[in-house]
């Protein structure tokens, strides 16, 4: 495998994946995108479809070896552990500014446990701040991730009732790992609940959760918690083919969750 790295200057998530790749003796050729701009030009042109470019511009590092195309720490070190069998739970990190997301324990394929912890500590430990997501599955995963002390912000999304999980995230919930996710996730000293107007794929194409679901999911919650005063934001998923649903549009959400959590409010998605 022979692998090319393209970075930046001054690159905290660039000199995270060369620290590893030194570490692990595994030989690269490197160009800077500044240093080396005739060459990092002339592969940018025969791969921009393949290149993503974040609200700042091309996100950096960029690794290619000739097989696959990452881009972001958090996915090339995913590669690099386990081929591409993380992907299902480690994908693009939409945080900026030193900050890392992209990371969901719950999706986690079974036998790759060590390699997610070892990946969130390489991220934690290289400098950067790990935002961690969890959809209430994998309870016992979650613990041990949380226990490791790496995680800044954890946040646990209520994707839709039970019902609905195997359609929108491929797995079922149970009662229990739904109610040790809200423990572990109230214990943190930075810990946020959503409860997520989910977009997912359904019969005649994109679709939402509606209203009266997520007063059913927050219904879910309630049971597991017990705590009618829990803390709850409702956050909209917004998907390609859907309406854009923001503040007032929430506000029929926010009604239905409040039936059984009183204090939830509409959230707007933080910047980092």
């Amino acid at each position: 495998m022979s692998i090319t790295l393209y970075t930046a200057p001054d690159c905290l998530r660039c000199k995270i994946v060369k620290e590893f790749l030194a570490e692990r003796g595994q030989e690269y050729t490197g160009y800077d995108f500044k240093a080396d701009k005739d060459i990092f030009n002339a592969y940018y042109r025969a791969n921009r479809s393949s290149i993503y470019r974040n609200p700042e511009g091309v996100e950096f590092p960029i690794f290619d070896d000739g097989q696959v195309i990452k881009q972001g720490t958090g996915e090339i070190l995913a590669y690099l552990l386990s081929g591409r069998v993380l992907e299902a739970c480690v994908t693009r990190s939409e945080l900026l500014h030193g900050w890392i997301s992209g990371l969901n324990v719950s999706a986690c394929p079974a036998g790759q446990e060590d390699n997610f912890v070892t990946l969130v500590r390489l991220l934690a430990q290289g400098g950067l701040t790990v935002e961690l997501h969890s959809d209430g599955r994998r309870a016992d995963l979650l613990k041990r991730v949380l226990d490791e002390g790496f995680v800044s912000r954890m946040v646990l999304d209520i994707v839709g009732p039970a019902a609905l999980y195997p359609t929108i995230v491929g797995g079922e919930l149970s009662a229990e790992d739904l109610k040790q996710s809200i423990a572990l996730t109230r214990a943190h000293a930075d810990g946020l609940i959503r409860v997520l107007a989910s977009a997912y794929a359904g019969g005649d194409g994109m679709t939402r959760v509606s209203p009266a679901e997520a007063g059913e999911a927050a219904k879910m919650v309630l049971d597991a918690c017990g705590d009618r005063m829990l803390p709850v934001f409702i956050e909209a998923q917004q998907a390609d083919g859907l309406e854009a649903l923001e503040n007032q549009a929430l506000l029929p959400y926010r009604s239905k969750v409040r039936a059984s959590l009183v204090k939830a409010e509409i959230r707007k998605p933080e910047a980092h």
